[in-house]
């Protein structure tokens, strides 16, 4: 469904303990591959609302999320068709390459967290390590060396945990859910009052076509919501799933930041009505417009617009999270006040971030 502006992008999380995981809990799977008009300059300008209007109905993937509603819930978005009876064959999962247990990687010694979740995933309770993993991070107060390991083997467990098809036993965020006559994956997440995008589940499941799921099959579906914390410093996103002390960390991304320091700071939720794909966009600055899938629009294909709920950021206007075309701007701080992710990235936090429930938290 990609507009011809997507370009791949190679490089990964550092993968920590991956032995250790191996032999306690099988073989993980590897996640598969996949403006705004403002009163400042320092912004993007946000992209123009007539990218919301409904698009023709198709048995694709559906290129436009209009809805605005708190759950960015895809009742309103053309859907795929429904279920269709069981006699139509499997959907092919993306196939990934197992984890080789064989594989013994150079790695630090073990920090005690690392010791402790090492210990439970030994004993078969993976839930429990990445609950005990995630807190160390909450508390900020490991050294940048030792949360780099806890986020690696954080990444190397939700592998499976999150992205793989299979539910692990015990997790509070995912479950399975059994096709019905009728379902689209739309109405599922709408249904089911899912805090993820209708595409995290196409995702996640290695469904390949949307409109091909089959009556009596059963899929994984996460809960939600996702939020978001990003370090300016280290110019890095890092996702969380669940809320206050039950949350846990996900993975982390590169992103690129606003020049001269001017990403503002503070929290910020997912605005109502502020997802967008393949948006067009008026740059503020010298007026120049760019139509939607244009493939020179600086800001990718994925808008996701946010509110400042902090008493000094309330007055910040066209600020989002967006695409770039430039991908060697990641790492760096160029754009005009927006987090900008490559492409595979954005189109990631596009689905598991939701409207009205998201909350993304940028930290000096």
């Amino acid at each position: 469904m990609m507009s011809s502006r997507r370009k791949k992008r190679g490089g990964g999380p550092f993968v920590v303990f991956i032995i250790i995981v191996a032999a306690g809990v099988g073989t993980w799977w590897l996640w598969p591959e996949i403006g705004e008009v403002d009163a400042t300059l320092r912004h993007e300008a946000t992209p123009e609302l007539a990218t919301r209007a409904a698009e023709p109905p198709s048995t694709a993937l559906v290129e436009f999320d209009p809805n605005p509603l708190p759950t960015d819930s895809p009742a309103a978005i053309p859907e795929p068709v429904a279920a269709v009876p069981p006699a139509m064959p499997e959907v092919a999962v993306v196939a990934v390459e197992p984890i080789s247990p064989s594989v013994e990687p150079s790695l630090p010694a073990p920090t005690g967290v690392l010791d402790e979740a090492a210990a439970l995933i030994r004993s078969g309770d993976v839930v429990a390590a990445r609950a005990t993993l995630s807190k160390a991070l909450r508390t900020r107060t490991l050294s940048a060396t030792e949360a780099a390991d806890v986020r690696g083997t954080l990444t190397v467990l939700n592998n499976g945990m999150i992205f793989g098809a299979e539910v692990t036993p015990g997790d509070p965020f995912t479950r399975l859910y059994e096709i019905k006559s009728g379902d689209a994956l739309s109405r599922i997440a709408n249904r089911e009052s899912l805090k993820t995008n209708w595409r995290f589940l196409q995702r996640i499941n290695g469904i390949a076509d949307p409109s091909r799921i089959r009556v009596g099959q059963r899929i994984k579906v996460v809960q939600g919501p996702f939020h978001a914390e990003v370090d300016k410093r280290a110019h890095r996103i890092d996702l969380w799933l669940g809320e206050g002390d039950e949350a846990v960390f996900i993975r982390s991304l590169p992103v690129g930041l606003g020049e001269f320091g001017s990403t503002p700071e503070g929290a910020f939720r997912v605005r109502r009505g502020g997802k967008m794909v393949n948006p067009p966009w008026t740059n503020p600055r010298t007026g120049e417009r760019f139509a939607a899938a244009d493939p020179n629009n600086p800001i990718g294909e994925y808008w996701i617009g946010l509110d400042g709920i902090d008493p000094h950021n309330l007055q910040e206007q066209g600020f989002g999270v967006h695409g770039t075309i430039d991908p060697e701007s990641i790492g760096e701080d160029r754009s005009m006040g927006c987090v900008r992710l490559a492409d595979d990235d954005i189109a990631l936090v596009y689905e598991m971030l939701t409207e009205g429930n998201s909350v993304v938290l940028i930290r000096e």
